[in-house]
């Protein structure tokens, strides 16, 4: 079909239709907008960036006299023989890579040369897990972790660890109590450099009285009285049920089984009255 025929075809359909509608007018203007605002995809996390005091093991191919093992100095270079300082600072491995690479072609001593960098010893960005759980140290920040996958890193909270996790930022903003059940929220907190880890012991309950098995017991979120009374092997026969006493922060308060436990708190199971 001519452009010219195409044009009044369409020129024909317009006229038929009539104009948009307000609905359509409406429509077409917040699709329009929606394209024009939406977002680039993100891009995804490069890998460890490099920064003062990491050492690096530097490999030309081919070339084991310039081969090196350096940390990075604190203006963030490194130095390399023949081409001298290249900067480091804020790179990942392969970039600081191709950067080298580009120096020893550019500068004439190397046609093809073929360089490999490795992170040898994390010094500048890492995080530091402590307490109770089964690898505590250093880790460091090669990606983006939350408060929960460092912590699964770390190998999770121990059996003598709490539920909760204490996190001390980096930025001096103040420790921060995180409960671990609270996967939708602070749990899911991405880290800095700098900030800590702190898993605290389990906080405890204790049941005593006239029960089977005094003592104490770990602390669970959302446990009753009456989950508790059942850790120490429920009451002995002369416990009462009806007769609870329970102590929170050194005073005596009213309670029931079914009432929720807080950390810390003593139940006792007091005799029967005959």
């Amino acid at each position: 079909m001519k452009a010219d025929t195409l044009l009044k075809s369409v020129s024909t359909l317009l006229i038929i239709a009539g104009p948009l509608s307000a609905t359509a007018q409406t429509t077409a203007g917040s699709v329009a907008t929606t394209a024009a605002t939406s977002p680039a995809p993100q891009a995804t996390n490069p890998g460890y960036q490099l920064g003062p005091d990491d050492e690096v093991k530097i490999a030309v191919f081919g070339q084991p006299d310039l081969s090196t093992t350096t940390r990075i100095k604190e203006d963030g270079t490194v130095a390399l023989a023949l081409i001298g300082p290249v900067s480091a600072r804020g790179k990942t491995t392969s970039q600081l890579a191709q950067d080298i690479a580009a120096s020893y072609a550019t500068g004439g001593f190397l046609a093809k040369p073929s360089v490999s960098v490795e992170v040898s010893n994390y010094v500048s960005r890492f995080v530091t897990v402590l307490g109770n759980v089964p690898q505590a140290g250093n880790y460091p920040l090669d990606r983006d972790y939350t408060v929960a996958s460092m912590l699964a890193k770390a190998g999770g909270s121990s059996k003598d660890g709490a539920n909760a996790v204490i996190l001390t930022p980096a930025d001096g903003s103040g420790p921060v109590r995180i409960s671990l059940a609270d996967m939708a929220g602070g749990a899911m907190r991405t880290l800095k450099a700098g900030d800590t880890l702190f898993v605290p012991p389990a906080e405890k309950v204790y049941v005593y009285g006239q029960v089977q098995q005094p003592g104490a017991f770990t602390y669970v979120p959302g446990q009753s009285f009456r989950q508790a009374l059942a850790l120490a092997g429920g009451p002995t026969l002369a416990g009462s049920t009806k007769r609870i006493k329970v102590r929170r922060e050194g005073k005596e308060i009213q309670a029931n089984l079914d009432d929720p436990v807080k950390p810390e708190d003593v139940l006792i199971i007091r005799e029967k009255l005959f």
